[in-house]
């Protein structure tokens, strides 16, 4: 093994070990953390005070509502106190791992073989069955043994649990574990089993209620999970030295100290909002929360609705913002939610709702507020202040006031503690990670599980998405949790889907119960219908949905967009892809008549979609904002976008140019035309929708001979199911008008009711139909085999996590290749540009972190190549150099 490395030496029990860490570092020394310089121990925390910090954090966060309601649901059993101080003695042998030699040699600069703290500690639970028997004497699995009713097994399992803290359900391999074997050896100067002995024994004194008679729990496999986020979340919290935890502490017991430090960390960060309730005005009606009368929708939601998951459907326009927050704020007062999480389809989406809730947050809760967190990667801010504008921790001693400020913003710090924050508003896959393969996993679910789980715009026609989602509802709901829906219109099947246990089979309505299920209308966890009047403002709205044949060649539509901005309209065109998007605002830049007209940001003609940098996106959603929303104005406007322009937008148009779509987009891209009371210029008084189709009355163009889809606008690839597409053809046909919101039920369900889709029997149709049914299939295997394991227990084989499914990564948008430039440059929008984000599909696979050559900087943006590939960034966004097509994606 080579010379026994220097400092491994100590004895729990040591006095050494138990003194402050503005001691030395010496060979008795059995350390958690350590602070280093320049290689050399600064300062250090023996490995007792760690753990008794991690668990005195587990501890509190079991006495929140949200948390012990949840572990009662996993366990099965109102868990007594004594239950929890069981829990806290595993949390906080989370970190047994740490007496091996190996890890404790890190301090020694010198040393020759180190080793981590985690898979290490297989050795216990694999081939080894000595050491195992080790392990439970050194435990005392003797006494812990009433615990539970299986002690070895349940005791083994819920330690497996607390070993995971750092992301996932630990792994062991065997030819690894066994080479570990000898950190583990009494050397005579160190005994690791021993040193886990004292941490037992350490951990049974700081919680001598686990001992008191209660009947045993049984640590189910729900209970292990939940129990394994929780110390996710204290071992993150209890190793905020900056803040909470120092090093050093005084002369007040370490165990005295911690759980004073725990509970004023909860507070500080949002996790326990105790004060915020007990100090926020109970009583109010919505109208004294939001200063207007409340729709029937809004009512309704503010009412005791106390169904763990509600479906709410209402045009838009009918206030389902405020209706979710109303519903919020009363789960919230009668503790029945102690957060909430605003999931968003979009980051543009989740930025332009952000400032309306904290708004809302700063109103309803007065200065005790709770921070209020834009849970956006890349545009994260707190309490209206993005992060990186909150003082350093290490300057935090200055001032009291920048302290409590950056401690507010704990949750904001990472993306894998967003959840964490009291108030949030961000995207959905946010909250989808709680429930899939990736690390933290846990931590995202046990911190959304105590919050209201608002999902809007949840659309009908993406099973794939939606498959996801039912599986996030199923746990949220198990584990107590609320969750609301809210959509324009959801088709039968998939409200069937949503409210169906995960692992039954949804039924569906047939096609008439299904048009004539009410609307609007919220419906219950049981599938209970409640109607409601019609909430949108100023009432119905008539529209004219009206065909263009010129989606293969959208130079056709350059003639109608001129005259309607002659006539001083206000023209909103929402094309399926980037491409189709650029290569159409490149042909209005050169018709003089269109020009003037043409969206500016900065004074800069340019488009609006997903493939701006961050700092760019930020300025052209305010510019949006600004021009096309409430009181932007009147006189003529040409804005060119893609799907970021459909959702969540508070904006208004007078006419409303859109490819071809499946029809439950089609309405929410309708939703911003007339959206507000104004004058309308001539000719466009009604409400226009001109949608731009093939010169066919059928789509069977897109299929070759051999009955493959070649897609064209989107149709085929963004939206992959054309059978949805050709019914929404059909019902638009030579033209329609429709009342709005009279009609949306019965349009959802013409395109998208399976009955309505099993018509598609005929070639080249039932080829396609089949490939989407195993696409289907594959997806929701592929999506299953991302789920955690719920019902699989720590240890188990079943518990590994797997890599992430290609199509499952992109359709979250997790693929995003974030480059560094090497040197700032100025963006088209006059900002400095530091950074280029690369979708995943542009990048080719490719997992570079650097460019692969030094960028170019022209007179038109930034050229560069990336994986073999030539990117440039301009006005029109970022492009690949080939991507010039407008069928392209």
């Amino acid at each position: 093994m080579g010379r026994v490395p220097r400092g491994l030496g100590a004895r729990l029990g040591d006095p050494v070990s138990r003194r402050s860490c503005n001691s030395a570092l010496s060979p008795k020394s059995l350390w958690g953390k350590l602070d280093r310089e320049g290689g050399m121990v600064r300062a250090w925390l023996s490995l007792e005070h760690h753990c008794t910090d991690v668990a005195a954090v587990f501890r509190c966060l079991c006495g929140l509502p949200g948390p012990r309601r949840a572990l009662n649901r996993a366990a099965g059993i109102e868990l007594a106190d004594a239950h929890l101080d069981r829990l806290s003695v595993f949390a906080f042998l989370h970190d047994i791992g740490k007496c091996n030699r190996g890890f404790q040699a890190k301090a020694d600069p010198d040393a020759v073989r180190t080793a981590g703290h985690v898979r290490e500690t297989g050795v216990f639970f694999s081939y080894d069955e000595r050491l195992q028997q080790k392990l439970r004497a050194a435990l005392d699995f003797q006494t812990i043994g009433p615990w539970f009713p299986k002690a070895d097994e349940e005791g083994l399992r819920l330690l497996l649990a607390s070993i995971s803290h750092h992301g996932k359900p630990v792994e062991f391999q065997e030819t690894e574990t066994h080479l570990h074997r000898v950190f583990w050896a009494d050397d005579g100067v160190r005994d690791p089993i021993a040193d886990i002995a004292h941490l037992a024994r350490a951990a049974r004194a700081m919680f001598p209620g686990a001992d008191a008679t209660v009947p045993p729990m049984s640590a189910t496999p729900a209970l292990q999970h939940r129990f394994a986020g929780l110390v996710m979340l204290a071992d993150w919290l209890g190793s905020h030295a900056e803040s909470f935890f120092p090093f050093v502490h005084g002369n007040a017991p370490r165990a005295e100290f911690a759980r004073s430090a725990a509970a004023r960390a909860l507070v500080a960060v949002g996790l326990d909002v105790g004060k915020t309730r007990r100090s926020t005005k109970a009583g109010m009606d919505f109208s004294s929360l939001f200063s207007f009368q409340p729709t029937p929708l809004q009512q309704a939601l503010f009412e005791n609705t106390d169904s763990p998951i509600v479906i709410a459907e209402s045009d838009t326009g009918s206030g389902k913002t405020e209706a979710a927050l109303g519903h919020f704020y009363r789960l919230f007062m009668e503790g029945k939610v102690d957060g909430l999480y605003f999931a968003l389809p979009t980051r543009v989406a989740a930025s332009e709702l952000y400032e309306r809730v904290l708004v809302f947050v700063r109103q309803a809760f007065g200065a005790a507020h709770p921070p209020v967190l834009l849970a956006v990667p890349g545009y994260a801010q707190m309490d209206g202040e993005p992060p990186e504008w909150l003082p350093e921790a290490s300057r935090l001693w200055q001032e009291n006031v920048q302290a409590c400020r950056h401690e507010r913003a704990w949750a904001a710090e990472r993306p894998k503690r967003f959840l964490a924050a009291p108030v949030a508003v961000g995207t959905i896959d946010q909250a989808l990670l709680s429930v899939m393969q990736v690390n933290h996993a846990h931590l995202r679910a046990v911190c959304l599980e105590r919050s209201l789980l608002v999902v809007d715009e949840v659309h009908a026609s993406d099973t794939y998405m939606r498959g996801i989602l039912r599986a996030l509802l199923h746990h949220h709901r198990e584990a107590g949790g609320h969750a609301l829906l809210l959509s324009a219109t959801l088709g039968s099947a998939a409200r069937s889907e949503l409210l169906t246990h995960l692992d039954a089979v949804a039924s569906v309505p047939d096609l008439p119960s299904s048009i004539a299920y009410p609307y609007p209308v919220m419906t219950d966890h049981s599938g209970e219908a409640r109607p409601l009047p019609d909430a949108a403002v100023g009432g119905s709205k008539q529209v004219a949905i009206e065909p263009l044949a010129c989606l293969a060649d959208q130079v056709e539509v350059i003639g109608p967009l001129a005259d309607a901005v002659a006539s001083g309209a206000r023209v909103l065109v929402i094309l399926n892809t980037v491409a189709r998007v650029i290569w159409l605002l490149r042909a209005a830049e050169e018709h003089p008549g269109l020009r003037a007209a043409l969206f500016r940001c900065e004074g800069v003609i340019c488009p609006h979609h997903g493939r701006f940098s961050r700092i760019d996106r930020q300025r052209l959603d305010k510019a949006v904002t600004q021009k096309l929303g409430k009181g932007g104005g009147d006189g003529p406007l040409l804005l060119i976008g893609s799907q970021t322009l459909e959702q969540s937008l508070d904006i208004d148009a007078d006419w409303l140019v859109t490819d071809l779509c499946p029809m439950d987009v089609l309405l929410q891209r309708i939703g911003r035309l007339h959206r507000h009371q104004r004058v309308r210029p001539p000719e466009f008084e009604q409400a226009r929708c001109t949608v731009l189709v093939p010169n066919t009355s059928t789509l069977t163009h897109l299929f070759d001979e051999r009955g493959r889809v070649h897609p064209e606008a989107g149709l085929g690839s963004v939206y992959p199911d054309l059978r949805i597409a050709q019914l929404t053809r059909e019902v638009i046909g030579e033209g329609v008008t429709v009342s709005i919101p009279e009609d949306n039920r019965r349009l959802v369900e013409a395109a998208t009711h399976p009955a309505n889709l099993d018509r598609f029997r005929d070639a080249p149709w039932e080829r396609h139909r089949n490939e989407l049914l195993a696409l289907t299939v594959a997806h929701g295997q592929a999506a299953r085999m991302t789920l955690i394991q719920e019902t699989a227990e720590f240890g188990d084989d079943a518990l590994r996590f797997h890599t992430f499914d290609e199509r499952l990564v992109t359709r979250l948008g997790l693929e995003d290749r974030r480059i560094s430039l090497p040197v700032p440059v100025r963006s088209p929008f006059g900002q400095r540009l530091d950074e280029v984000a690369i979708p995943g599909w542009m990048a080719r696979g490719s997992d570079a972190s650097d460019l692969d050559s030094p960028p170019t900087v022209t007179d038109e943006g930034l050229r560069f190549r990336y994986a073999g590939g030539s990117f440039r960034y301009t006005r029109f966004g970022l492009e690949r150099e080939d991507e010039c097509e407008p069928s392209g994606r």
